[in-house]
């Protein structure tokens, strides 16, 4: 079914283009004149005055680069054939100097350097022309066409002029509509998304329209820029026509990729046929060169960020998807189109499809991405996933936020009964993997931050040194990763850790148990409310017989905490691993 409507969809993009171009070309230059829109409200302006001045304005922008561009192009066209003969000659030129070198290598091969004058006289015999054939006597018969009409000539030339003209009509007269009735438009999408999330559906579009709105002028400026520097630079340099070269590299911009190495082949031509050497052509690619890494790299960055918003994958995939539905329009138009069903995405479920396949956001969280590498045997994908993380966090909070995060979700997918706990063993096996591989990692980080945190009172670290630990992970399948955390975290803040086994916890005559030099024992794992209750009667018999001792019970499992009435000063569970320290300092303070 889903395939069928997309058939459909596409089907209905291709065959509705002569509808749905204007009105999506409307609705990105009222993105663009939206906040001139606004600017001009600000300044007491009624809406429907501030519109029409709007659209006057950008009428007046688009005479004014039509009347440059035809006046470039009856510039150009009075010369174009000379121009073309003379790059005519030159590739003639440069496929004889190909051909002759690779002749001379061919005579070196077979006669060693021989016959040098033979060889050119034959090619020369061969390129002469054959004599005509006699005439057989036969008369000569041509046809010709009757003299076009006035009618023809009316057809020949205006009707190709009535296309663009028609569109642009369409475009202008949608946009008016759209800027006049854009809160009306606003409240209809909102009815259309729901209206019972009021408050979401607002700020959802409001924020995607300002989003839009935002980038789509911010490029429109940079391209305008990158086409002035162009006209600029040509015009420097020469080459015949430079705004019409400079408006064409402004528009190609907006196509992604190969924009501007197109918008660089019509001035490179110009200047083969200019000069007589290639000085020129070298200036020219250097100028395309120079000015597309410094607006790519630095002036986009600035005003837009680094990202746009869009995969680079999603980005190629989008242009090849609208050029095949729209031709070159849709070549254009791929980059604003494809931008604004990711902003959709983002803030509307029902678009949340497009944000997943086109975003440049992970589809899945940090915690998520462990558990199916781990899910999948990918440990050294794992590892490599944490050494990246390690380079801006602390190991501590790598643990909290991703490992645990992952645990977390494997309790829960056996909570619910989609995997066997038999098969969580062998995700504990694989996190433990994971867990050995980071026990030599450096953290640069990790002493000022537990120093910034806890350089007083029972939550510092430096209070934990020389203390004695038993670590015993608790009977859950995956109790044993949590263990080795935190047996892995206590040594690195200085204490003594003695890794015990869980069958500790499995009989009733626990005798063969003595914590020797140890004050604290902590029995670990993820614990809710049936867990905890079940650490409850080895819990009783160690404070029975070892009152000294002190009891800290695992992590809590997210969204279910142990109640405070198991709780007690004797038995906690802290909620996540930023609290370890200052737990375990405050148990081993006990007496």
């Amino acid at each position: 079914m889903p395939w069928v409507i997309a058939a459909i969809v596409i089907a209905g993009l291709h065959f509705g283009k002569t509808v749905l171009i204007p009105i999506i070309l409307a609705g990105l230059v009222s993105f663009l004149l939206a906040p001139i829109v606004r600017l001009l409200r600000h300044l007491g302006l009624p809406r429907a005055p501030a519109v029409l001045i709007a659209v006057v304005l950008a009428l007046g922008c688009f005479g004014a680069v039509s009347a440059v561009i035809v006046s470039q192009v009856a510039t150009l066209s009075k010369d174009a054939p000379a121009y073309a003969e003379r790059i005519a000659e030159k590739a003639q030129r440069i496929r004889a100097d190909v051909a002759e070198r690779f002749a001379f290598l061919s005579r070196e091969s077979r006669f060693g350097g021989s016959g040098h004058q033979g060889a050119v006289s034959a090619r020369r015999r061969g390129n002469m022309a054959l004599p005509a054939p006699t005439a057989s006597g036969a008369l000569p018969v041509e046809i010709q066409e009757a003299a076009p009409t006035a009618t023809d000539e009316i057809k020949t030339f205006v009707l190709p002029a009535l296309a663009p003209l028609e569109t642009t009509l369409i475009v202008l007269i949608v946009t008016i509509f759209i800027l006049l009735q854009k809160e009306d438009l606003r409240d209809r999408a909102i009815r259309l998304m729901g209206a019972a999330d009021l408050h979401r559906s607002t700020v959802a579009l409001d924020d995607g329209a300002k989003r839009l709105s935002r980038y789509f002028l911010s490029q429109f400026a940079v391209n305008c820029g990158f086409g002035a520097a162009v006209w600029g630079g040509l015009f420097l340099l020469g080459i015949p026509a430079p705004g019409l070269w400079g408006i064409l590299a402004g528009l190609l911009r907006f196509v992604p990729y190969v924009g501007s190495v197109v918008a660089a082949l019509g001035p490179l031509a110009l200047a083969a046929a200019i000069d007589p050497n290639w000085g020129l052509v070298i200036y020219v690619a250097l100028l395309f060169g120079i000015l597309e890494p410094l607006v790519g790299y630095v002036v986009e960055p600035v005003l837009y960020g680094h990202q746009t918003g869009l995969s680079p994958v999603s980005v190629v995939v989008a242009a090849l998807f609208w050029t095949w539905i729209w031709g070159p329009v849709g070549l254009v138009l791929s980059m604003p189109l494809t931008l604004t069903l990711v902003v959709l995405g983002r803030h509307i479920p029902v678009f949340a499809v497009f944000d997943i396949l086109l975003g440049d956001r992970p589809p899945l969280s940090p915690a998520e991405t462990f558990y199916q590498r781990i899910l999948a045997g990918h440990q050294a994908d794992a590892i490599d996933q944490a050494e990246h993380r390690l380079e801006t966090t602390t190991i501590t909070e790598y643990y909290d936020e991703v490992v645990l995060g992952a645990l977390r979700l494997a309790a829960a997918d056996i909570d619910r009964g989609v995997v066997r706990r038999s098969a969580m063993e062998e995700v504990c096996d694989a996190t433990l993997e994971v867990i050995g591989a980071l026990g030599e990692h450096s953290d640069v980080d990790i002493e000022s931050v537990g120093s910034a945190s806890t350089t007083s009172g029972p939550s510092g670290r430096s209070e934990l040194d020389g203390r004695t630990v038993i670590c015993i992970p608790g009977r859950g399948p995956l109790d044993a990763a949590v263990s080795a955390i935190v047996a892995q975290l206590l040594r690195r803040a200085g204490c003594t850790v003695l890794e015990q086994s869980r069958e500790r916890l499995a009989g009733v005559d626990d005798t063969a148990f003595d914590p020797g030099a140890a004050d604290t024992v902590c029995i670990l794992g993820l614990f809710d409310q049936r867990g905890a209750a079940r650490i409850l009667p080895f819990f009783a018999r160690m404070l029975e017989r070892f009152p000294g001792i002190a009891i800290l019970v695992g992590v809590e499992r997210s969204g279910e905490a142990v109640p405070p009435s198991v709780q007690t000063t004797d038995f906690t569970a802290i909620a996540s691993l930023t609290d370890l320290y200052s737990a375990v300092a405050a148990a081993s303070r006990r007496d």
